[in-house]
């Protein structure tokens, strides 16, 4: 039986020696695949408490006025109910991660225009859901109403998105269309790459390695 066992042991390293190429490849597509749905699990797992706190500052409240303007733009998405569909959360998982964030969707359509005459941005936001954390990144370089709105949108787009993962949760389905998301957008995943070895050298947040918001806004 040992030498048996030695035998084929010898015959599967010789093997490996002879067709390593294939071997190669087969190991970094294995690699591969485990990267997109580890990187997968890893956004949905953000995602939730994201999508949480979109419907958390949506809720009724005797003080609601003072942060909960918009939510009448996603009232609908709110009170929807029930698992979606899988392209749903494909597509979801598409406009959270794969797509540029709020800021940088709607700054390339202002870039260059000019600043409008006595716009400010804090009245804008004042009793608005989008400017209820203390920094507002999205707005960054925001210089007119018209960009302001563009903003806005884009992050009603990305909420709405995030309240169908919430709804999905950490199901078999949510996984696979974070996984297959990924795959089709393969700069995303070595941008997941890049920081995850930053997140292992201490360099990054974990959080940034699924929402991207270290590296676009």
């Amino acid at each position: 039986m040992l030498a048996y066992i030695t035998q084929s042991a010898m015959e599967t390293v010789d093997l490996v020696r002879r067709r390593w190429p294939v071997v190669l490849v087969l190991v970094l597509a294995g690699g591969w695949i485990w990267f997109a749905f580890w990187l997968s699990d890893v956004q949905g797992r953000m995602d939730l408490p994201r999508a949480y706190s979109v419907r958390m500052t949506c809720e009724d409240d005797p003080e609601a006025e003072l942060w909960r303007g918009g939510c009448d733009r996603i009232e609908t998405d709110l009170q929807k109910a029930g698992r979606p569909g899988f392209l749903d959360l494909y597509n979801a998982f598409v406009v959270v991660h794969h797509k540029p964030g709020p800021g940088a969707a709607a700054a390339a359509q202002f870039a260059g225009k000019p600043a409008e005459q006595g716009f400010e941005l804090a009245p804008l936001l004042a009793g608005q859901r989008y400017g209820l954390a203390m920094v507002a990144p999205e707005f960054e370089q925001v210089k007119s109403s018209a960009h302001a709105e563009a903003v806005i949108a884009e992050i009603d787009k990305r909420d709405r998105a995030l309240l169908v993962i919430g709804r999905a949760g950490l199901g078999m389905d949510a996984l696979i269309a974070g996984a297959l998301a990924n795959f089709v957008h393969p700069g995303v995943m070595v941008d997941g790459a890049v920081q995850y070895v930053a997140v292992l050298t201490g360099t990054a947040k974990t959080s940034d390695l699924a929402t991207g918001l270290s590296r676009q806004r």
